[in-house]
């Protein structure tokens, strides 16, 4: 029934301006002007719908929730909080990560404002953000780029299945993840990390070799599938290098499980 409310909608647009057979010779100016008539009709159509809809009653709960968890930000942060980045952004990491709502910066850093550029995509890709990525990197002039996977990723599970029924938005970023088809586990979820490092080192070569930048590629684990412990980084390469008792030797990596010394570099440094 609303399919054929919203069609009839349509068709009385098309007769109001023209005949369904004029439209087609019609400029692509004028077709335009007809489309943004009909898009607006239903677009309002759409929005008294919803009103009647219990997904509007769910949607107005949680948005709610979230200007009441913004109102609780503004009255613990005061304005010496924001003064470091309230006038330009000096991140200290661009981060690649996934769109999966169970990765977040508050795993990487308690208070990422002002210091993480975040890039955020399905399967934590380079290919689909290099607009993004280039920008932390070239304009940003970010001296680390972290490329975080993660465990149970579902974009790594679609691309080593059958995705041929997906949209072609969602095909196109699919398309890019190069992993084995049936294998949707650990071993994918970390080749595709040293793919997009590999990539990453590919666009950004002479900032790593001038030491510039250093390319991190990390899981992740919210599950404790690598039996390090619940909502642990785990960093798997380093500028390329994946083996972990290389990657234990470098310089890069001495002291990181300790705690932070008292005298540290606060945040406000920036």
């Amino acid at each position: 029934m609303k399919r054929s409310i919203l069609w009839g909608l349509f068709a009385f647009f098309l007769s109001a301006s023209t005949h369904a057979a004029e439209f087609l010779v019609m400029s692509d100016a004028e077709k335009e002007v007809i489309r943004a008539i009909v898009r607006e009709t239903l677009r309002e159509y759409a929005a008294a719908l919803n009103d009647k809809q219990q997904a509007t009653s769910n949607s107005k709960e949680i948005l709610r929730e979230i200007v009441q968890s913004n109102r609780n930000f503004m009255q613990k942060n005061k304005p010496a909080y924001f003064a470091h980045f309230a006038d330009g952004q000096h991140p200290r990491a661009t981060v690649v990560t996934c769109s999966d709502s169970r990765v977040q910066s508050h795993a990487l850093d308690a208070t990422p404002d002002g210091d993480l550029f975040m890039v955020r995509n399905i399967g934590n890709q380079i290919s689909t953000a290099e607009g993004s990525v280039e920008y932390g990197v070239h304009h940003l002039h970010t001296p680390l780029l972290l490329i975080v996977g993660h465990v149970a990723c579902g974009a790594i599970a679609a691309a080593a299945g059958d995705y041929s029924k997906e949209s072609n938005s969602i095909k196109r970023e699919l398309d890019t993840i190069q992993i084995p088809k049936g294998d949707a586990g650990l071993s994918s979820i970390r080749l595709n990390v040293n793919n997009q490092v590999r990539q990453a080192m590919n666009m950004f070569d002479q900032h790593i070799i001038s030491g510039q930048l250093t390319v991190i590629g990390a899981v992740y684990d919210f599950k404790n599938e690598l039996n390090q412990g619940l909502g642990k980084l785990n960093i798997i390469n380093v500028n390329g290098e994946t083996n972990a008792a290389k990657i234990a030797r470098l310089d890069l990596m001495r002291g990181l499980d300790a705690p932070l010394a008292k005298g540290g570099r606060a945040k406000s440094d920036h």
